[in-house]
């Protein structure tokens, strides 16, 4: 039986790990596209949703009735954060016109007979027509014409049960039996950033360093100097685990300054200690890293890296099931969900930072992910066994 030279696996070991590090610094396109584009990326898509919501929607009013009841419905229309009134009129093609060029994202129409038809009982109708191309957009303008409809008929109901003589609490009370109290756990405003980015940050991180590891791979098989490099006459193992240490410290580093950076400048919420959210990204970053040197047979140059890797990104984020549920997933997608160390690392990640979950909590999902790294580790040693042997 063959021993096991520890001097020599230690050997390999560090040199691989300071070999690693070395390239990784020195090849100025490699430290750009992982480390410089990648706090970039962060930064950038932290500035762009860092209001979380979108506010001030311009919007524009058709007011056929011009009565005092239309003005009444209007000013509340217009008092929220969501929406901004930036035309009152009695004409619906010019409406149109300012939709259709871009200038609005909405139009309210109040009908002629608004205030008649009220005052008589028939009760009346308002119109709201609104971008639906964009969900947020859509989604602004509904919920704060639909707040302010529900506000106004509550005004009318007690106005009138008022007139017949009852009081104003009687009034309210008969209005309303029953009230609905709803508590918005975790993202009680709603807000886009709170819970896209963070999922965001490690698919960028699961991205560009697939993509790193993938031009590095493809320069060595382009110039076919693996051997020279690392010096492979011993294991692969060694190699292997020397390598995945150095990428594994540049994750850590790389993932404290786009997470703890963004989080702690553009205010999103982290409720868990970064300490036990690096314990369990751990595995995450060594899948990842496993899985970018099991496709080592797929790059032959440097730059097939970069245009196979990057499509990838969307997907990933899709398969986490953040932001399309994943009950909703088909199951050959849930099982495909599942090649993705992000899918993984993802559920954990928001848990702790968002949920206030514990690390307990988050026990099974760690476990998938030592799997998920395990799995990506035996198929890089026999890609690179297979290379090291030719």
């Amino acid at each position: 039986m063959k021993k096991i030279n520890f001097s020599h696996f230690f050997s390999a070991f560090f040199r691989s790990f300071r070999v690693e590090l070395v390239h990784f610094f020195k090849d100025k396109a490699l430290f750009s596209s992982v480390v410089v584009t990648g706090i970039l990326v962060a930064f950038v898509y932290s500035a762009v949703y860092q209001n979380e919501i979108p506010e001030k929607i311009p919007v524009s009013v058709v007011d056929m009735s011009q009565s005092s009841l239309s003005r009444n419905f209007t000013s509340m229309v217009g008092a929220g954060q969501n929406i901004k009134i930036v035309g009152i009129g009695s004409n619906l093609e010019d409406a149109q016109t300012q939709f259709e060029h871009g200038e609005i994202s909405g139009i309210v129409l109040i009908p002629e007979n608004f205030e008649k038809d009220i005052t008589y009982g028939r009760g009346s109708s308002i119109s709201l027509y609104s971008d639906a191309s964009n969900m947020m957009i859509n989604k602004g303008i509904s919920t704060a014409v639909s707040k302010s409809l529900a506000t106004f008929n509550a005004q009318i109901e007690v106005s009138a049960t008022m007139r017949r003589g009852m009081t104003y609490i009687n009034s309210v009370n008969t209005r309303r039996a029953v009230t609905p109290v709803s508590n918005a756990l975790f993202n009680p405003t709603g807000g886009y950033a709170t819970f896209l980015l963070p999922v965001v940050y490690l698919i960028i991180i699961q991205t560009l360093l697939l993509t790193g590891i993938g031009v590095l791979e493809g320069t060595m098989r382009e110039y076919d100097n693996y051997h020279s490099i690392y010096k492979s006459n011993f294991n692969i193992l060694p190699i292997l685990l020397g390598r995945s240490m150095a990428y594994l410290m540049i994750c850590i580093l790389l993932f404290s300054i786009i997470a703890g950076g963004c989080m702690s400048i553009f205010d999103l919420p982290f409720l868990a200690n970064f300490f036990d959210v690096i314990i369990y990204l751990i595995p995450f970053f060594l899948a990842v890293i496993f899985m970018g040197f099991s496709l080592r047979g797929i790059f032959k140059r440097r730059e097939d890296a970069a245009l196979s890797i990057t499509f990838t990104s969307i997907p990933a984020l899709f398969l986490t099931g953040i932001s399309w549920p994943e009950f909703a997933f088909p199951t050959w997608v849930k099982i495909l969900s599942t090649s993705f160390p992000s899918t993984f690392g993802a559920k954990g990640f928001v848990a702790m930072s968002q949920f206030g979950a514990s690390f307990q909590e988050v026990g099974i999902w760690w476990k998938y992910l030592w799997f998920t790294a395990l799995f990506y580790f035996l198929l890089a040693f026999v890609v690179n066994l297979k290379y090291k042997n030719k």
